[in-house]
């Protein structure tokens, strides 16, 4: 007679292995990677390595902050970045240049606050970003809040402009 334990032992296992598999589809966006700001590669043109152009943005930013005695702005967050690619992909595709509602980066991103910047033009360079949005008031508030300690930029060309989204956001 077969016992039954083994088929027991491996349904329990199957249930394990299924459990574990909807807790890791269904884990909280805190989990996002981070990736630190990197050094700016003088060698890439920013217009043609948008990934380039987007960390010139922070690194530019970051000066900003400096001189302001705040905190840089340390880390990339892919659930925060993940939002300002999009943004700034659909900027480029339909001309529009609108913000939209910071609520969903909020509760998918598991952040407390969040800002958002953006910016166009045909000769836009990552510093002329930056000097753009510190003359605006209302995206020098959100570039010098010193509860900012994640980033997304997201950087598309599109007719002739090229598009930059900056959302910062806070994990605390």
């Amino acid at each position: 007679m077969p016992r039954p334990l083994p088929r027991v032992a491996t349904l329990l296992a199957t249930l394990a292995v299924l459990l574990a598999g909807l807790l890791t589809a269904t884990t909280a966006p805190a989990s996002a990677k981070i990736w630190k700001v990197p050094a700016p590669n003088v060698s890439l043109d920013p217009l043609t390595h948008l990934t380039e152009f987007e960390n010139r943005i922070v690194v530019q930013i970051n000066k900003r902050r400096k001189k302001a005695d705040l905190k840089p702005v340390r880390y990339f967050d892919s659930c925060v970045d993940g939002f300002s690619e999009r943004w700034a992909r659909h900027l480029a595709e339909t001309g529009e240049f609108v913000h939209r509602s910071q609520r969903k980066i909020l509760r998918r991103c598991d952040l407390t606050w969040v800002g958002e910047t953006l910016v166009r033009g045909s000769l836009l360079t990552p510093a002329s970003a930056v000097k753009a949005w510190m003359h605006s008031p209302e995206h020098r508030a959100v570039i010098m809040k010193p509860r900012a300690n994640r980033a997304g930029v997201g950087v598309r060309l599109g007719g002739g402009q090229v598009y930059a989204v900056l959302n910062f956001g806070d994990i605390n």
